[in-house]
């Protein structure tokens, strides 16, 4: 009860003073999603502002945008990597490839040539989410 109320007070401001939380909570940059989530739920935020270390602000992330993150499963991983896939490599590797996914683990099985997997392999371990790359691709 006292949290509701304490919420409608903020409402009725008049000032930003009055709305803000103080002292400010924010995350860097380089925060990992679980931290800024954690914070975030912690300190029962809607949007969480990430600011530079010397504390300008860079951006702000919603609290559900960092869980959707959090909870984005396997099928979604794979979805994105198969995007990747029509678009980093060639026409004569896509229909070679083939992408499994588990627990956040990517391997990819098919032939390549050396630089297109080199790249392909480098491009798949930038997605987040994706834990580990097994690279089984042969060269083409």
């Amino acid at each position: 009860m006292r949290a509701r109320a304490t919420g409608y007070g903020k409402a009725r401001g008049e000032a930003a003073a009055d709305l803000m939380t103080s002292p400010a909570i924010t995350v860097l940059p380089g925060a990992t999603v679980a931290e800024a989530a954690w914070l975030a739920a912690l300190s029962r935020l809607k949007r969480l502002p990430v600011t530079d270390r010397d504390g300008r602000l860079v951006g702000v992330v919603r609290c559900d945008v960092l869980l959707q993150a959090l909870i984005r499963d396997d099928a979604g991983i794979r979805s994105e990597v198969e995007n990747k896939v029509e678009v980093c490599c060639p026409p004569g590797d896509r229909d070679t490839v083939e992408v499994t996914v588990h627990d956040g683990i990517v391997a990819l099985t098919g032939r390549m040539t050396r630089a297109g997997a080199a790249r392909f392999v480098a491009e798949v371990e930038a997605i987040a989410d994706v834990v580990e790359v097994k690279d089984l691709l042969t060269a083409a």
